[in-house]
C-alpha cells in the first residue's frame, strides 16, 4: 500500500528522480550482480554497483553520497554492457555525480576530487584515457610520485599500457568540452 510516496519506510522519490534525469528505470535491476562481477574499480569502492542500485531503489540517498562508490566509477561501461536488463548503470553513476554537484554534497575524500580532475583533464586533451599520465599526475598531486612505479613499469614492459598517449583526433574532444562549457 503506497502512502505519501512511501511503502514501509521506502522513499520512492529518489529513484523516480534518478529515472527522470537519466531515463533509466532502476527498478528493473533484480540484483544479478553481473555489473559488479565485471567492474574493474569495484575493489576500490565502499560498496558494489549492485548495492548502489539497491540503495537507489530503497531511497537511501545519504548512504550513497556519504561513500566513495560513485566517485570511483571509471565510466568504462562494463556494468552497462553486462546488464541483462539493459540498464545503463554507468549513466546512473554519472547522474548521481551530477546530483551531488548540483546539491553541493561534500565529498569526504579529497583524493577522489583530484583523481576526477586529472581524469577529465586527460580525456579533454587526449580524447581518451592515458593511464601512465593519469597515475603519474595523480601521484604527484598526492606527494607520492613513485607509488606503484614498479607495477607501471611491468605493465608498460608487457605492453598492457602504452608509454606514450594516443593523440589521434584530440581536437574533436576539446571541441566537445568547449561546446559543453557553452551550454552550461
Amino acid at each position: 500500500m503506497k502512502i505519501n510516496n512511501k511503502l514501509e519506510g521506502i522513499d520512492y522519490s529518489f529513484a523516480e528522480n534518478i529515472n527522470k534525469i537519466s531515463g533509466q528505470n532502476v527498478y528493473l535491476c533484480y540484483q544479478c550482480k553481473k555489473c559488479t562481477s565485471g567492474c574493474p574499480a569495484f575493489s576500490f569502492m565502499d560498496f558494489s554497483p549492485t548495492n548502489l542500485m539497491r540503495y537507489i531503489q530503497l531511497g537511501l540517498k545519504d548512504k550513497i553520497f556519504k561513500r566513495n562508490t560513485i566517485w570511483f566509477c571509471t565510466s568504462c561501461y562494463t556494468c552497462t554492457t553486462r546488464c541483462p536488463q539493459d540498464i545503463d548503470i554507468a549513466h546512473i553513476f554519472d547522474t548521481l555525480k551530477i546530483i551531488a554537484k548540483k546539491e553541493h554534497i561534500k565529498i569526504n575524500n579529497k583524493s577522489i576530487l583530484k583523481f576526477n580532475m586529472v581524469w577529465m583533464t586527460i580525456i579533454k586533451y587526449f580524447g581518451r584515457i592515458y593511464e601512465p599520465g593519469l597515475i603519474a599526475i595523480f601521484n604527484m598531486l598526492n606527494n607520492n610520485p613513485l607509488q606503484n612505479f614498479d607495477l607501471a613499469f611491468k605493465l608498460i614492459k608487457n605492453r598492457k599500457i602504452k608509454l606514450f598517449p594516443s593523440i589521434i583526433e584530440t581536437f574533436k574532444m576539446m571541441k566537445i568540452f568547449l561546446n559543453a562549457k557553452r551550454l552550461k
